[in-house]
């Protein structure tokens, strides 16, 4: 392990080497069944996690394998980070943790199946497969926050009486706001002002806008008024009277004309469908990232860029999986990756 930031981004640059390009993506797009996709991925890191390409296997087990794949190369980051390096990554990395535990506490309170609820999740250290595994088991959102009480392991959020009342009251809607909202404040808090700092900083902060900005457009989009209906998390770009002007709009457009006054303009400009909206957001921070890497290739930057991009692959797989699965034609599927 290493808190030397050239070893990390050195050992960062080898890794970013085996990210899919372009043309990968436009071999892939092009297989017509599943057996066919693992096949194109033979020459890629994942042929050591997806299964075999015959008998055709169920999207279940290639969704599963790629989400392994994935763990593998975020857990190696960890593992060979140490220090301060580590301490920051590992804020981005505890927002995984974070959509990990609100998932199965949703899945939980929503009676989803355990198989449905783990596809969606990215597990990373210290909430291995078997613990994660262990929480999927629980047959209740308040026996899985029991569970979490007995292992003692540091969360990313501050786990409150009062977010364990609303946990057996089965609120989800407040459940997650306060989750989130003490994970946001916990590491805001804890940054200072060094170069690589205010690089995670920002990205916290954006993700707060995201959080807030999707909120409000996809209950307008349902023909809801924001107003009451959404508590925003403090500490974004986006000032708290914008905020509110967007909770007061009657409809979409009206909504769209203020976030057009925000950093998030471009985002929003081209009338791209509403559902993909966060994959924007996604799009922006990877863009921004790899940028900073460009910039300078002795900070931070780099590691988060690969992190983002390798998320982002992560989700390209899955759409594009799904999509082979469902018989939906490559032009489709298309519009709803992001390659960088």
């Amino acid at each position: 392990m290493s808190e030397d930031i050239g070893y990390i981004n050195a050992r960062i640059r080898g890794m970013k080497s085996f990210l899919l390009k372009e043309e990968k993506y436009e071999e892939i797009l092009n297989k017509n069944n599943l057996s066919e996709f693992i096949e194109s991925l033979k020459d890629t890191p994942y042929r050591d996690f997806l299964p075999p390409p015959y008998p055709l296997p169920s999207l279940k087990e290639v969704i599963d394998g790629i989400n392994r794949e994935a763990i593998n190369s975020f857990n190696k980051i960890i593992k060979f980070s140490e220090g301060k390096i580590r301490e920051l990554l590992s804020i981005i990395f505890q927002r995984f943790i974070l959509a990990n535990i609100r998932a199965i506490i949703r899945g939980k309170i929503k009676k989803i199946p355990e198989d449905e609820i783990k596809e969606s999740l990215l597990i990373v250290y210290p909430f291995d497969i078997p613990k994660i595994e262990e929480l999927l088991k629980k047959e209740t959102a308040y026996d899985v926050i029991r569970q979490l009480i007995t292992w003692r392991i540091s969360l990313p959020f501050i786990l409150t009486r009062n977010i364990i009342k609303l946990v057996r009251e089965e609120k989800l809607k407040e459940i997650e706001y306060e989750i989130e909202k003490s994970y946001f404040e916990i590491f805001l808090n804890r940054l200072g002002n060094s170069e690589n700092d205010l690089i995670i900083k920002h990205i916290l902060r954006s993700w707060i806008d995201m959080r807030n900005i999707i909120g409000s457009l996809l209950l307008l989009k349902y023909k809801i008024r924001p107003f009451g209906k959404i508590d925003y998390i403090e500490g974004g770009y986006v000032y708290p009277r914008i905020l509110k002007k967007i909770s007061l709009c009657e409809n979409l457009d009206e909504a769209l004309k203020i976030v057009s006054l925000t950093p998030y303009k471009k985002i929003f400009s081209d009338g791209v469908d509403i559902t993909i909206f966060e994959r924007r957001f996604e799009e922006s921070l990877t863009s921004w990232a790899i940028e900073g890497f460009l910039k300078d290739p002795l900070s931070i930057s780099v590691p988060c860029a690969y992190i983002f991009s390798k998320y982002n692959e992560l989700v390209n797989l899955r759409i594009i999986v799904y999509g082979i699965d469902q018989k939906i034609s490559p032009i489709e599927i298309k519009k709803y990756l992001f390659i960088k």
